[in-house]
């Protein structure tokens, strides 16, 4: 399995290869919950024939790559605020100084750049990324400031901002009606199905629905087969260290760093080069259209002389876009990345 070492750290990656161009766009994604690097493995056969040269990296506690220490497992489940506010600082550090590595050692096209995306939960580790940018080694901060060309945030869920539920939502996960054990299954369904949802462009809260899928249309998890769904899905970490990320325990954290990311000046400056945007699917669960709906309010509120966040919003996409139709997220991405 190929690797690669940060400090004391080992992450895993897949690769697609680069393409017979001299000039290519790298795309490096960073995966949810439970749902790892696997999960994108359609997009890698269809990258070259696109001038695309996609990686995509297992983070902490998934297979491959450096699992997380009992000390820090200890801080996702009972920390201080400062010290989980810390440790997630942390992993960003540590993902942007694996992008930096890969940069060197892989012999990235440097003209043609670098997508960074990360999807669904992974969002929390992307902008804790983005947020500790002057936090690395100048050399490093340097290569990132030079490669990479664009930030994608791809269906990040409303938890995974910091962003607070309003009442009378619904995720599976904080079901009581289900039992601990039957929460998780659960929800992989809730968050694999596609959802028919009343007037979205009203911005009006109650246009979601919450529990009931579009019946005309199968989870994609149907569409895998049992092979395939343990080929890119890890159940273990999620009660470890990734359902805790999503409860009210870390929103403050969460928040505090998309707020620095997206929108401290200093920041924003040292990401001179990128463009960043939101893309989503809007036949994805409620809680990852609302995130637009509020970031898209915190643009408008910064009143900057350009946009410090543009929108895409895929139609007819529910949240495994790149397994059902892999040339349609690709595309996607290269509409962002122009």
């Amino acid at each position: 399995m190929p690797t690669i070492q940060v400090k004391d750290l080992e992450f895993f990656y897949t690769d697609s290869g680069a393409p017979n161009a001299a000039v290519y766009r790298t795309i490096i994604i960073i995966h949810g919950h439970t749902f790892h690097s696997g999960t994108f493995q359609r997009l890698l056969p269809l990258a070259a024939a696109q001038s695309l040269r996609v990686i995509c990296v297992n983070r902490r506690e998934y297979p491959g790559t450096t699992p997380f220490t009992p000390e820090e497992l200890k801080v996702f489940a009972e920390g201080s605020e400062k010290e989980r506010a810390l440790l997630i600082e942390q992993q960003g550090i540590d993902l942007g100084l694996f992008v930096d590595a890969v940069i060197q050692q892989l012999v990235l096209s440097k003209e043609g750049g670098i997508t960074l995306a990360a999807w669904s939960l992974g969002n929390a580790f992307l902008i804790s990324l983005l947020a500790s940018i002057n936090l690395l080694p100048v050399e490093s901060k340097e290569r990132l400031q030079t490669y990479v060309k664009t930030v994608i945030l791809w269906d990040p869920p409303t938890q995974a901002l910091g962003i607070k539920s309003p009442p009378g939502s619904y995720v599976p996960l904080w079901d009581e009606t289900l039992a601990p054990e039957a929460r998780g299954p659960a929800f992989g369904v809730w968050a694999a199905s596609y959802w028919k949802h009343g007037d979205i462009s009203s911005r009006n809260f109650d246009q979601f629905e919450h529990r009931i899928p579009d019946p005309s249309k199968k989870p994609s998890t149907d569409n895998m087969t049992r092979e395939e769904l343990f080929s890119l899905a890890d159940f273990a970490p999620g009660g470890k260290c990734e359902t805790i990320l999503c409860e009210p325990a870390f929103a403050n954290v969460l928040m505090n760093q998309t707020q620095k990311a997206l929108f401290a000046p200093e920041v924003r400056k040292s990401w001179y080069g990128a463009e960043f945007w939101n893309m989503y699917g809007d036949s994805n669960p409620w809680n990852i259209i609302y995130s637009p709906w509020i970031l898209e309010q915190k643009v408008k509120a910064a009143k900057t002389v350009q946009p410090l966040l543009k929108f895409k919003a895929n139609e007819g996409a529910n949240h495994f876009l790149m397994w059902d139709e892999p040339e349609k997220a690709l595309r996607a991405i290269q509409d962002c990345s122009r």
